[in-house]
């Protein structure tokens, strides 16, 4: 794998949000404005999807962060494309998709909830690929006792409820799936990485005899302290993504799933988006017109872009070899890293100087909506993740650097009206 770019920055603002709370709602002009198509585009298409046979795909949660910008390179690619949504009479939240290059012609919108058995049946009906995307992404503000019905059951029961429309869609051949690292590793909280860090600590004595870093492959899976109560999107993630698999061996065959498993997801959208654990962050980032933050926690934040997302997610659809899993991350980042490579892009806005102790993020983390329980497992060193498998099958030789990805998403949210460049 490549990483293009020189500086490995980024982070949805997990650490961020502890000294920059994100803002209110997004604008009616920010719902109805879709990203530039030259952001979108940064990505270009690659030749085995330009090469592909023109298909009909369900693409689930269509308004959602990143099936948006699947849905863009779908229909640049000149796929017909099923969007489901919860409300398709929104047309303020869903006019930036009908507004994307080929969209009056090949994208039709269907109402589909992920916790009503059969809703998904009529957009899965006579397509040829589904992309499940829609699940939600609660990585704070989450109660425990909320953490079942808020965010394990819908994934859970979304995976059931979108599998079984394709059991009884004879056209699809093919489910690519969004999972998430999470599902390989609790972070920090990873029993194998504390053992490890534990081990390393207790005996050695030079570099020569530390224990190496842990990287996470796709043949790993979170094991570790996450469920229900404490940090459940990381269980939710690793319960629905082996749920997939269960029922993918039940199908014995008659329908085939890839799985992708992104990283903390940055840069530019379709829509607005606003309830985005990274718009929020980004626009708390961003506040008082972009003046900066003084300080953040020890945090590390693995990260990639949302447009080399889409391509991962669209070339695991059409490359025939693709199975299995394939991770989606780019850069090794914090978030001190973070405020310095908005810096670099944005003259007046001032980066970290200082970071926040532990004892501080960990108290003031209730204040802000974080749990307690995710800060210790973000805390320290990012995890690694080996994507030699993902860049091999899929033909990936480069990411978006986290500058970029960084620079694009604000300019794209300024452009919308949701936050203000000074």
């Amino acid at each position: 794998m490549t990483h293009s770019g020189k500086a490995e920055v980024s982070g949805p603002g997990i650490a961020i949000a502890v000294v920059a709370r994100a803002g209110g709602a997004a604008t009616g002009a920010a719902a109805r404005s879709p990203a530039a198509p030259g952001l979108l585009q940064r990505v270009p298409l690659f030749p085995t999807e330009l090469s592909a046979p023109k298909s009909r795909v369900c693409v689930t949660g269509a308004t959602g962060y990143i099936a948006g910008p699947i849905i863009e390179r779908l229909l640049r690619a000149g796929h017909t494309v099923h969007g489901t949504c919860r409300d398709p009479s929104n047309l303020t939240a869903l006019s930036p998709l009908m507004d994307l290059p080929g969209a009056s012609e090949r994208l039709r919108l269907f109402k589909a909830d992920l916790m009503v058995p059969g809703s998904f049946d009529a957009a899965v009906q006579g397509c040829d690929y589904v992309i499940h995307v829609a699940a939600p992404v609660l990585l704070s503000k989450v109660k425990p006792s909320e953490g079942r019905s808020k965010v394990v059951d819908p994934m859970v029961r979304g995976v059931d409820n979108v599998l079984g429309a394709v059991d009884r869609a004879p056209s699809v051949k093919r489910v690519v799936m969004t999972s998430s690292v999470a599902a390989l590793c609790a972070f920090n909280l990873d029993p194998r990485n504390t053992a490890r860090a534990g081990a390393s600590a207790r005996g050695a004595t030079t570099a020569s005899v530390a224990s190496p870093p842990l990287v996470y492959g796709p043949d790993d899976w979170n094991d570790g302290p996450a469920s229900e109560t404490s940090l459940p999107y990381l269980y939710g993630k690793t319960q629905s993504e082996r749920r997939a698999w269960e029922l993918a061996a039940a199908a014995q065959g008659r329908w085939q799933l890839v799985t992708v498993l992104p990283s903390l997801v940055f840069g530019p959208t379709v829509c607005a988006c606003a309830s985005s654990e990274s718009v929020a962050a980004v626009r708390g980032l961003m506040r008082k017109g972009g003046r900066g933050v003084p300080a953040v926690g020890r945090m590390g934040l693995p990260a990639v872009d949302v447009r080399d997302v889409a391509a991962v997610h669209c070339l695991a659809m059409v490359t025939s070899g693709a199975s299995g899993r394939y991770i989606a991350h780019a850069h090794d980042s914090t978030a001190f890293d973070c405020t310095h490579a908005v810096a670099a892009r944005f003259p007046k806005f001032r980066p970290a100087r200082r970071l926040l102790p532990f004892w501080l993020v960990w108290l003031a983390a209730p204040r802000v909506g974080l749990n307690r329980d995710l800060v210790r497992a973000m805390w320290g060193a990012p995890p690694r993740f080996d994507t030699r498998r993902t860049c091999a099958d899929l033909g990936l030789s480069r990411w978006v650097p986290l500058e970029d990805s960084l620079e694009d998403m604000i300019r794209d949210m300024a452009g919308k009206g949701m936050v203000r460049l000074r």
